[in-house]
């Protein structure tokens, strides 16, 4: 089975937003466990965490680590271009060892207990696979599957982030998703009043776990958007300040300019600063500073057109 975004928040509940951040990030996730379809089903299904991403699958997109660089590449040099997530299957595990190194973006699947291509998988080659991954990158996620319905995430380093965005997702999944569902069972409350039907047929009626579903995972889909789309514009001014300052401007953007440019409430700055980096290669955080700057404000609105 396809495990959906309101399943993965009800199964992992105070750790999905450590999870998503981490997707969002593109830091790459290990998901380990003994049974070969779930591990695979899982990592598969986290793809649908970062929706604005193309997902390739390797050795069915590409075979060769200088495939995926070119596509890294093209990425720092065009913003318009669809970034990407990539899935390693348990059956291909052995290869992406022998081809990769660098994991960025990857949701790699790890049968314990398994032979894979003729290597035996185990604890030890889970900790080889974590020791490669941090020779390139800063952190390394870990989602244990010990069953259908029990599974734990964590990090290999400690989480710099502090969370904001994600958990506001979340809230804002479950608070439009009840509103939605409290309206749709009032007008079919309202459809059936003086009509004698039974309690059970009034309880089938009334059941909307596929609504409830679909809601959450287009929910979720627009939120994460929405932050992109914020994220997206802050990368357009932020690059203008940069341009600015290599022009010899000495000036650079306060958290509150910047929010009220792009539209966005609420989270860190620094959480944005890193998502920006990781999505689009550029490291604006020399150009953002805490505190207020006079005569700035003026200047950001005249390039909005205000």
């Amino acid at each position: 089975m396809t495990y959906s975004v309101m399943h993965m928040i009800e199964l992992m509940g105070d750790d999905f937003p450590l999870l998503l951040n981490s997707v969002l990030n593109r830091i790459p996730l290990l998901v380990t466990g003994q049974d070969v379809e779930l591990v695979d089903d899982i990592s598969e299904s986290l793809t649908m965490l970062c929706p604005h991403h193309h997902k390739l699958v390797f050795w069915r997109d590409f075979t060769s680590e200088s495939e995926l660089l070119s596509v890294w590449e093209e990425e720092k040099h065009n913003h318009e271009v669809s970034r990407t997530v990539v899935c390693g299957l348990s059956s291909n595990l052995r290869l992406a060892i022998e081809r990769i190194t660098r994991f960025t973006s990857w949701i790699l699947a790890i049968p314990i207990g398994a032979s894979v291509l003729g290597i035996q998988v185990d604890e030890e080659l889970m900790q080889t696979v974590i020791h490669r991954v941090l020779q390139h990158t800063q952190n390394c996620g870990i989602l244990r599957v010990t069953s259908p319905s029990s599974i734990s995430f964590s990090l290999v380093e400690p989480c710099v982030s502090s969370l904001e965005v994600e958990k506001k997702i979340v809230s804002k999944i479950l608070t439009r998703k009840r509103q939605s569902l409290e309206r749709i069972r009032r007008l079919l409350r309202k459809s059936l009043r003086g009509l004698h039907v039974s309690k059970h047929i009034m309880n089938a009626i009334l059941k909307l776990d596929d609504e409830s579903e679909k809601l959450t995972h287009d929910v979720f889909d627009e939120e994460v958007s929405n932050y992109v789309h914020a994220a997206r514009r802050a990368v357009t001014l932020l690059s203008r300040i940069r341009l600015a300052r290599e022009l010899g401007a000495s000036t650079t953007l306060t958290e509150r300019n910047l929010y009220e440019a792009i539209g966005w409430e609420g989270g860190n700055m620094s959480d944005l600063i890193r998502f920006i980096r990781a999505e689009w290669h550029e490291d604006f955080s020399d150009c953002v500073k805490s505190g207020t700057l006079s005569g700035l404000g003026a200047w950001v609105d005249s390039m909005w057109g205000a």
